[in-house]
């Protein structure tokens, strides 16, 4: 899957030095996208200036996310494409984000639970990327998309009744391309648990540097 990663892209990875972010950095299997290490504090949001790709590594802290929102917001209106994945409490720093946290459900395989996740959209070009399992796994909370914007994967209630989406892409709203979760993939891959994570960081890098419009 990675062998078709286009390495002219700048490809940013902004994380904090965890040791699941670090795992995932040295992982061979991504050296083929030449991710740009950017550490949340001692970088600066100057480092984006060039990127074609933001991934924003799951689990970081939103008191030190704030100062990025900006330039990343800046790179989406210049035609990059923006990973942002979950645990980060999208909802309290970056602007159009509106996001409720909720339990989840972590061991649903084994207990026989119902995940109350069901996918949307069939006809969406992004499935070409994404496979069920890389898409329902577990979660972190429900994002409520802007308009315009296509979910992927919503949480339902156990009445059935739509609750929220746990991935939506934005295509619409600025001149690139957003996706947005409330899994937790870098996490769960770099600690080696959690079936799914995997398969859900290699899609999203997949889906990021293939198609893609080139910024500016």
């Amino acid at each position: 899957m990675t062998g078709t990663a286009d390495t002219a892209l700048d490809i940013v990875f902004l994380h904090g030095g965890s040791h699941a972010q670090l795992a995932t950095l040295a992982d061979p299997a991504l050296a083929p996208y030449r991710l740009r290490p950017v550490h949340i504090r001692t970088g600066t949001p100057a480092d984006l200036g060039t990127a074609d790709i933001v991934v924003v590594s799951d689990r970081l802290r939103p008191d030190l996310l704030i100062r990025w929102a900006d330039s990343i917001h800046e790179r989406l209106h210049r035609g990059a494409t923006v990973l942002l994945f979950g645990e980060n409490s999208a909802g309290r720093w970056f602007p159009g984000s509106r996001e409720q946290s909720r339990p989840t459900v972590f061991w649903w395989w084994r207990t026989g639970e119902d995940h109350r996740l069901r996918p949307r959209s069939p006809g969406h070009p992004a499935w070409q990327y994404f496979s069920r399992r890389a898409v329902i796994w577990h979660y972190h909370g429900v994002l409520e998309p802007p308009e315009g914007a296509v979910s992927l994967v919503d949480l339902h209630t156990e009445t059935g009744d739509r609750d929220g989406s746990i991935l939506y892409l934005d295509e619409t709203t600025t001149a690139g391309r957003l996706l947005v979760t409330t899994m937790d993939p870098v996490y769960h891959h770099g600690s080696g648990f959690m079936p799914g994570a995997t398969q859900l960081l290699y899609s999203a890098l997949y889906w990021a540097t293939s198609g893609g419009r080139k910024p500016c």
